[in-house]
């Protein structure tokens, strides 16, 4: 199995006799279990082995749709492809707990999604820039602009034309993707804080607001953020081309 650490960031483990003992892993095992690991490992080699570990927080409500399945194996899938084997990071450990505590709160919403793709991208050090073309570094103010290929950025109009740029994303798509990110940047954990659970307050509201052709816009756009970043095709979502 696979686990997203905060001290030792991701790594591999085997729970040796899991099945059999009713101590040291009574269902602690399940899909997206919050979990305190006890775990040992061999000198250099890739994989630990589990000793014991103890429930925090069991997330059942994930598992009672297949929206919600969907959108919390979005979640998992994301931070996985996005970080490496021992790779540490605080910002994602805690985005990955809010994102997946809000999705067991209430019925997963696109909004909520775009949110937490937006926070992996600034955790993993790949903070987008909303407000300047990356060619001119001119504003763009509220105009429509174009999204390259190359996932880096935005163009405006004018130098997606000289560059060939990719899909464009209208104005009314740009604000709100801006209020996204301002919300990223607002609620991601500082210091030795854990807790990013503001990055996804009153989502539910905002996601009401949003009519669904710009909501397509957004989705298009992150994927198109997303996948330069990726080890990986995400998969989760193929099912619910909605959210």
């Amino acid at each position: 199995m696979t686990v997203l650490s905060r001290a030792e960031g991701k790594f591999t483990g085997i729970a040796k006799g899991a099945k059999r003992s009713r101590k040291r892993f009574a269902g602690t095992l399940e899909l997206f279990a919050h979990v305190d690991v006890a775990y040992r490992q061999k000198n250099d080699a890739a994989l630990c082995f589990l000793e014991r570990t103890v429930l925090i927080s069991p997330w059942h409500r994930l598992v009672a749709s297949i929206e919600s399945y969907a959108a919390a194996s979005h979640v998992i899938e994301l931070a996985d492809k996005m970080t490496a084997d021992r790779e540490v990071g605080d910002e994602i450990y805690a985005l990955v707990l809010a994102a997946l505590g809000r999705l067991d709160e209430r019925v997963p919403t696109g909004t909520t999604l775009r949110l937490f793709e937006l926070g992996a991208l600034a955790a993993c050090g790949y903070r987008q820039d909303f407000e300047r073309c990356s060619q001119c570094q001119e504003q763009t103010g509220r105009e429509a602009v174009r999204l390259p290929f190359s996932g880096t950025g935005l163009l405006c109009e004018r130098c997606a034309g000289r560059e060939q740029g990719g899909p464009r994303l209208s104005g009314a798509a740009l604000e709100i993707l801006r209020e996204l990110q301002a919300r990223v940047e607002r609620g991601l954990p500082q210091g030795d804080g854990m807790d990013a659970s503001l990055i996804f307050l009153e989502d539910d509201a905002m996601d009401r607001a949003t009519p669904a052709r710009v909501g397509g816009e957004l989705r298009r756009a992150l994927a198109m953020l997303l996948e330069p970043r990726l080890r990986g095709r995400l998969r989760a979502l193929d099912s619910l081309p909605v959210i």
